[in-house]
C-alpha cells in the first residue's frame, strides 16, 4: 500500500480593496474558522498536523493584523500568515 501525503493551505481572503489604501484582509479568527470547516466536513482524511506559516506578501495593505512587517536590517519585508493542514 503506498500512503501519499497531502496538504491544504488556508490564507486569508482580502475582505476590501481600495487603489489608495491596498487591501483589507479578514482576520485570522476567520481563517481557522474555515480551517475547523474543512476538517469537520472531511473527517474521513487522517490528519497529521496543523501548522502556521510566515509567507512573504507582495500587496502594500498593512491595516489589520493578518499582514505583518518584519525589519530585515535591509528593509521591509511584509509576510502573511498561513494555516497548513497536513493529511493522508
Amino acid at each position: 500500500m503506498i500512503n501519499k501525503l497531502y496538504f491544504k493551505d488556508f490564507e486569508p481572503q482580502v475582505v476590501d480593496k481600495s487603489f489608495w489604501k491596498g487591501s483589507n484582509y479578514e482576520p485570522m479568527s476567520t481563517v481557522i474558522e474555515r480551517v475547523n470547516d474543512w476538517v469537520r466536513k472531511n473527517y474521513n482524511h487522517d490528519i497529521i498536523s496543523v501548522e502556521t506559516l510566515l509567507i512573504p506578501h507582495a500587496g502594500y495593505g498593512d491595516k489589520d493584523s493578518t499582514v505583518k512587517k518584519i525589519n530585515l536590517h535591509g528593509g521591509y519585508v511584509r509576510i502573511v500568515q498561513v494555516v497548513r493542514v497536513w493529511y493522508k
